[in-house]
């Protein structure tokens, strides 16, 4: 049962994404699993802080969830150095 709790650390990034994202509708992040399979956490997470990157809209209106998480993991290591980790399949 103790490992199911959140430690104190995954509380304040929970909180931070949460506030970071709270601009867009679109997005509800309530934990770290099922919040982020549409990838629409990811790319709001990403515009929220780097706005000149890509066009919020077209991503939301166009794209399939694994479009999105493929967008905003290629956004991530093409303008911010950050390597995908993770497959969108």
């Amino acid at each position: 049962m103790a490992g199911l709790q959140q430690t104190n650390s995954e509380k304040i990034l929970l909180s931070w994404v949460r506030q970071s994202t709270r601009n867009y509708p679109q997005v509800n992040v309530i934990n770290f699993t099922n919040s982020w399979s549409d990838g629409m956490a990811f790319n709001a997470l990403l515009h929220s802080h780097r706005p000149d990157l890509f066009d919020w809209n077209a991503v939301v209106s166009q794209q399939s969830p694994v479009q999105r998480l493929d967008h905003a993991f290629n956004i991530a290591r093409q303008h911010l150095g950050i390597e995908k980790l993770l497959d969108p399949e």
